[in-house]
């Protein structure tokens, strides 16, 4: 059995954090077991795009700082080493750094912020979909990758926690030929699988002291929840972090694929959670997440009947001219490039869209929102596209019968 590590914690102030990730390293072993003196460790948090740590987006600098002063203590060196979304350049990452208080992290401890924009090819062994990508070369030349995500919603993949971040460790731009590739839900799914597998962090530590729920990764609200996550396995903290925000892990595409291919644990009760407090920590019964889309692989369908009907069913986007500031932001970031925006008012083809969202993800002023069918109809169709296979079965069997 996997252990993942729960301890209760109930704000960003520096003291509590640190005690917090004491208890959580000794909770699995020990910090020893990790980090030896002279290690070169690179830290990789979720930096989605420049926003304040008000914002719940980004994993929060006083878990970063706690965390850079215990590794040094240790005698490691640390850097921070991201591709946060969009162009991946000296300017945009110097504007995250800033905006997301770790520029001032430097003044306090001894974090190097990282300007190295190499990347380097490495092949996936267990690559299911990737056998080989570009991964940036601090992570690769890293002694020790510690993965430090965020427990947020996600417009697309229903959430983003310890798998889904290592996706920023593939360049800016190259993000997108992702989306665009593999569109599918369950094929976007197993190629961020197949991308944590390139890197494998040892440790993923998840920020769910505050959380964000409704309109995520980087739009929807602040929800505290009141704990940090800490395992070996990452599949395994995404699963019991979910199961603590209520939400049914196997609903969640990255977890399915991961059962799948026997990567995570089935069952809750096929992981050992630890923590002396795990009693304290109410388990949240209405975390506001966006069910999974069972009716994403109509799209890509040949049947032009089912394309027609996913028009008018599956989520879009939606901007406001009002909030819409005209940044482009959105146009240069869409991976199918069907985005256009004149006089503050971003137009689309629906017909195009894939449903990636990155335009609702990456824009600055949240003038994007995803429109869906009120969760009662999503869960109904949902089930209907779950029970179809077998009623055609039956339908079939009994015809030939006749």
């Amino acid at each position: 059995m996997n252990k993942v590590s729960i301890v209760k914690c109930q704000n960003y102030e520096y003291d509590e954090v640190k005690k917090v990730l004491i208890d959580s390293f000794n909770n699995i072993g020990g910090i020893d077991k990790l980090v030896k003196k002279g290690m070169n460790i690179a830290l990789k948090p979720n930096l989605v795009m420049a926003l304040p740590p008000s914002k719940a987006a980004t994993t929060h600098p006083v878990l970063i700082h706690a965390l850079t002063d215990l590794l040094i203590d240790q005698g490691a060196v640390v850097s921070i080493v991201e591709s946060p979304g969009g162009p991946y350049i000296k300017t945009s990452l110097k504007g995250v750094y800033k905006t997301c208080g770790l520029q001032d992290l430097t003044n306090k401890t001894k974090l190097t912020l990282n300007y190295d924009l190499d990347v380097e090819v490495v092949k996936i062994k267990d690559g299911l979909l990737l056998k080989k990508i570009e991964i940036l070369k601090p992570l690769i030349d890293a002694d020790l990758i510690i993965n430090l995500p965020k427990l947020k919603s996600h417009g697309q993949m229903s959430y983003t926690g310890a798998v889904k971040n290592m996706f920023g460790a593939v360049p800016g731009a190259k993000k997108a030929e992702y989306h665009m590739r593999m569109a599918q839900y369950d094929h976007f799914a197993n190629a961020m699988i197949d991308i944590f597998l390139s890197t494998k962090p040892k440790l993923s530590i998840m920020d769910a002291v505050v959380g964000m729920e409704g309109n995520g990764p980087s739009a929807g609200n602040p929800r505290k929840i009141g704990f940090i996550g800490v395992s070996e396995n990452a599949f395994d903290l995404d699963y019991a972090c979910l199961h603590l925000v209520g939400v049914k892990p196997e609903s969640i595409p990255i977890i399915e694929q991961g059962i799948k291919r026997e990567l995570c644990s089935s069952s809750i009760d096929q992981i050992e959670l630890c923590g002396s407090d795990l009693k304290d920590i109410k388990k949240i019964t209405d975390f506001d997440i966006p069910e999974k889309d069972m009716l994403n692989s109509i799209l890509f369908s040949d049947n032009k009947l089912l394309k027609l009907f996913s028009k008018w069913i599956k989520p879009k986007p939606v901007f406001s001219s009002e909030l819409c500031v005209g940044c482009q932001i959105c146009a240069e970031n869409c991976p199918v490039k069907i985005i256009t925006v004149k006089n503050h008012d971003p137009e689309y083809d629906v017909n195009k869209c894939i449903g990636c969202f990155c335009c609702q993800e990456l824009c600055p002023k949240q003038a994007v929102t995803v429109k869906r069918l009120p969760k009662s109809v999503q869960s109904t169709l949902n089930t209907a596209f779950l029970i179809s296979p077998i009623i055609i079965s039956n339908l079939t069997f009994w015809k030939k019968k006749k």
